[in-house]
């Protein structure tokens, strides 16, 4: 018997959100985006919030700037991105770090799918959709044209956020199957319990051959479960490198890598800089922003 169908006998189950399974770490240097740049975040309703994780906001004005990047280390989700130009695209899961250069002022609306989510709620296999976008109307037909227009046209977050819970409540299934529930258990697991660091961990965890637990990764989430085990590593690593840890050793063994020179290579390879080089860059910034700011009496 194919393991994957094993696992995923369960009838199914009604649309109740589960707890949170992703993060919010992942942007990288912070400290420079304060004045350009505001992300908002707001919670998925009750219908829709089985297969949401959240929906989102960028906020830019960089007018005063050349060029402006953003550099992110991104999550296994699938989003939905409504942004003047492209209109609505659906993004599957970025493999590597992604960026994107900013100019002028303006907003982007997003939704971000729980791992898995996109896949359990349209049947699109995740892994074929990795690193790729594609027009929202692909997936969801001409009324995601509609939708689209009225986002765009629309001038504030509250506003689009109902439009697009809205369009979502009609749109996704009353139920989901027993396997994407095991998916979701399986990212809580590596999200919430850093002494996950193997594969055979979360398979041992959760009862289910090493095998299953790849196949369904494959499946629903686009990327393989070792891959998802070092990106909340990195994400963790980011995060403390910015906050002051300044001992790669230290961070290297505290994260389950092998040894420092492992970490930094994956470091710098996501990142473009070696450990080191970010807290440093990530604390000359903070002091920067920090004597900028001035003190209230």
């Amino acid at each position: 018997m194919d393991p994957t169908t094993a696992t995923a006998m369960p009838e199914p189950a009604a649309a109740t959100a589960p707890g949170h399974t992703t993060s919010t770490k992942g942007l990288l240097l912070q400290h420079e985006h304060g004045e350009h740049l505001s992300l908002r975040r707001y919670p998925a309703s009750a219908r829709t919030g089985r297969f949401v994780e959240r929906y989102w906001s960028v906020h830019w004005d960089v007018r005063d700037q050349p060029v402006y990047e953003v550099q992110l280390i991104p999550h296994p989700c699938v989003n939905v991105s409504f942004m003047p130009g492209p209109g609505c695209e659906i993004y599957g899961v970025v493999s590597r770090s992604a960026s994107r250069q900013l100019s002028g002022a303006g907003v982007v609306f997003g939704v971000k799918f729980r791992p898995g989510g996109f896949t359990a709620a349209t049947g699109h296999t995740a892994s074929a959709l990795t690193d790729l976008a594609i027009p929202m109307r692909d997936v969801f037909g001409p009324a995601a044209d509609d939708l689209t227009e009225a986002v765009l046209a629309t001038p504030a977050d509250t506003q689009r956020l109902q439009l697009v819970d809205s369009f979502l409540e009609r749109v996704l299934p009353r139920s989901h199957d027993g396997a994407y529930d095991l998916t979701l258990r399986m990212i809580s697991t590596m999200l919430d319990d850093r002494s996950i660091t193997r594969v055979s961990h979360v398979a041992g965890h959760h009862n289910v051959s090493v095998r299953t637990v790849q196949r369904l990764f494959h499946r629903y989430v686009g990327v393989g479960p070792k891959w998802v085990i070092r990106r909340y590593r990195m994400h963790d690593a980011a995060e403390l490198l910015s906050s002051g840890a300044t001992d790669p050793a230290d961070l290297a063994v505290r994260l389950g890598w092998f040894d420092q020179a492992h970490f930094a290579r994956d470091f710098r390879f996501l990142v473009g800089m070696s450990p080191g080089e970010y807290a440093s860059v990530c604390a000359a910034g903070i002091d920067h922003v920090a004597r900028r700011t001035p003190r209230k009496s």
